[in-house]
């Protein structure tokens, strides 16, 4: 079972997200499109690879680490095509230290839940991890590294980025995080349920 430890926004502002992703690249040739319908908006804090039967106690485990955990402000800082992944379409978000620490003590704590090794959507794509990075894939079930953002879409021709960049760079949004959401991701790490929400006490 592959999952996400995630932070989701309101509903409201999933829903306006969703709208404006699925009218300016629902019709643009892609791998796929975050539209809340099929797919729903998230800030990933990590992704695991897991036995089903472990997700009561990551449950358990999340609601300890959060305990005083106090509602973190996140705020998109931009849209735009990554640099990294060709086609791949996302909102930057404004980095924070509470977001930071609080995704530090998601991964130190959970992540010996493993089960295996998150599939690399990017080698079909053609990316090949360095040396370092495989060696933490296979240690810790995916790469370190934490770049706050929300993912919208993936378009298979590059031809089409400017175009959809240059329509969505004027949405901004933002919100008060206020608990975290165990959800069941795809093959591509996207969010398609909601398993458990964790609410910050």
């Amino acid at each position: 079972m592959l999952i996400d430890i995630a932070i989701l926004p309101p509903q409201n502002t999933r829903k306006e997200i969703g709208r404006k992703v699925n009218k300016e690249i629902g019709d643009f040739p892609n791998y796929f499109v975050v539209d809340n319908i099929k797919l729903i908006p998230h800030l990933s804090l990590w992704h695991m690879k897991i036995s089903k039967q472990e997700v009561n106690n990551i449950a358990e485990r999340l609601k300890q680490i959060i305990k005083k955990q106090k509602q973190i402000e996140i705020s998109s800082s931009g849209f735009h095509a990554s640099e990294k992944f060709k086609g791949c379409l996302e909102f930057k978000v404004k980095k924070d230290k509470d977001l930071i620490e609080l995704q530090q003590k998601v991964f130190k704590n959970i992540y010996s839940y493993k089960s295996g090794i998150m599939p690399s959507f990017a080698a079909s794509l053609g990316f090949i991890n360095s040396e370092e990075k495989q060696q933490q894939i296979e240690k810790y079930g995916r790469s370190l590294g934490f770049s706050p953002h929300f993912t919208i879409g993936w378009l298979k021709d590059e031809k089409d980025i400017a175009e959809v960049a240059k329509k969505m760079r004027e949405m901004k949004f933002g919100f008060f995080a206020k608990e975290i959401y165990i959800c069941e991701i795809d093959k591509w790490w996207q969010v398609k349920k909601i398993i458990k929400k964790i609410k910050f006490n």
